[in-house]
């Protein structure tokens, strides 16, 4: 018993304040009238212990009980995250956003830049085939219940010199990217400059964000003339199938567009001529090289989607209900941030860029921390390796087995039938 209470102590306190403390949490949940019962699974102990999973790889809930020292029975857990409203975990988020630091700093303390760059993108995940998730996410085309798995979509908005994500916004899998970036124009604020790919670049969407005093770069959609320099973007002839009727007929009949031609010269690069949109237009502050190093800095969503998909193992999600799943979302979106936190201070007392500071070596810090132990405040600091490039194969070879194509219910009948 002596152990247990001490082992729930440990989870309780407020580890490398990676979420709020008890106070604040009981006061979240009042403000959303959950109440609950002073039982061993308090608001904040599930959300530790969500937390430690997702720290140990999205682990089995049976293992949670080796990892908290803890002897309790798995659905006892799960009851305890299904009782919190999915509300609690976003106003969480939203008081997480509010204590990120708002400037950038390099490991002198000096301040950066007075501008955020803000990166959009959508990245997919795949969850246990369930009706209702069917239902809300999808399946992907041509695949059929019982033989594939529903696929959602999450837009994303990283602020690139910090390394966090400031918004993750799940949808269904054939939601508009458009539709999608609009309901994350809120998290925007004046002066920011938002980089996109060939899917945001549009005349309604840059209209938009000029409306809001925000600035766009995007590579120029494939459909548009392939001409650098100023130029006078006319106003589309359809309504998009993402915008309101009303919304549309206040766009203005011209917009003014900058189209940046940028050629790369490194090898390895599978494209050799860009071409950027951008509402910059001052060429003197903001010249031609200064914009393409800018949409360079585009990429960094891709490798910070890896270390969520891959390294963390967001791709395959557990739940088997709509809510679970946004749940199970927003807590990996917590632990990303608070090991990018955790970077961000481990790069400024090493003396190194953040961007160099290993986030796997973060993420075993912060489990540590959680588990009562003190862990190694000095991270892994990743070498510079600048034009590397790797060819885009897999080495170990699968094995053969033939692909699913009828539910496993009618596979097992073949078989019994001989």
């Amino acid at each position: 018993m002596a152990r247990i209470l001490t082992a729930l102590a440990t989870l309780r306190r407020d580890t490398h304040q990676h979420l709020p403390a008890a106070p604040d949490i009981d006061q979240i949940c009042s403000q959303h009238g959950h109440v609950f019962r002073d039982r061993f699974f308090t608001p904040l102990v599930t959300l530790q212990f969500f937390c430690l999973q997702i720290l140990h790889g999205n682990t089995a809930m049976a293992h949670l009980r080796q990892l908290a020292g803890i002897d309790f029975v798995p659905s006892s857990y799960c009851d305890a995250r299904a009782r919190l409203p999915l509300s609690v975990f976003q106003s969480i988020l939203d008081w997480m956003a509010r204590s990120l630091p708002n400037a950038v700093i390099d490991t002198s303390g000096k301040i950066l830049s007075s501008y955020r760059v803000i990166v959009v993108d959508a990245f997919t995940f795949s969850m246990p085939d369930t009706p209702p998730l069917r239902e809300y996410f999808g399946l992907p085309p041509g695949r059929k219940a019982g033989i594939s798995y529903p696929v959602g979509k999450a837009m994303a908005l990283l602020d690139y010199a910090t390394g966090l994500f400031t918004r993750l916004l799940p949808v269904p899998l054939f939601t508009h990217d458009m539709r999608g970036v609009i309901g994350l124009h809120p998290e925007l604020k004046t002066g920011d400059i938002l980089l996109g790919d060939t899917a945001f670049c549009s005349f309604a969407h840059m209209w938009l964000l000029t409306a809001q005093g925000l600035h766009g770069v995007f590579r120029l959609h494939q459909r548009r003339p392939k001409t650098a320099g100023r130029q006078q973007w006319q106003r589309p002839v359809k309504v998009p199938s993402w915008m309101g009727a009303q919304q549309f007929a206040l766009l203005p009949e011209f917009m003014d567009i900058r189209v940046v031609k940028h050629t790369i010269v490194e090898k390895g690069f599978r494209t050799k001529i860009v071409f950027i949109a951008t509402t910059l237009l001052d060429q003197a502050a903001w010249p031609d090289e200064k914009i393409a190093q800018l949409y360079g800095k585009r990429w960094d969503i891709e490798v910070c989607f890896d270390h969520l998909k891959t390294t963390m193992k967001m791709n395959v999600l557990k739940c088997q209900t709509v809510d679970g799943v946004l749940k199970e979302l927003a807590v990996y979106l917590m632990v990303y941030n608070r090991a990018r936190m955790a970077m961000l201070a481990a790069a400024i007392k090493q003396g190194v860029e953040h961007r160099r500071i290993s986030l796997i070596d973060a993420v075993r810090f912060l489990s540590a921390r959680m588990m009562g132990l003190p862990g190694v405040e000095k991270l892994i600091v990743n070498p510079l390796r600048p034009g590397r490039c790797e060819p885009r194969v897999q080495r170990r070879r699968p094995k053969s087995y033939p692909w699913m194509t009828k539910p496993r219910n009618v596979l097992k009948m073949a078989l019994f039938s001989g």
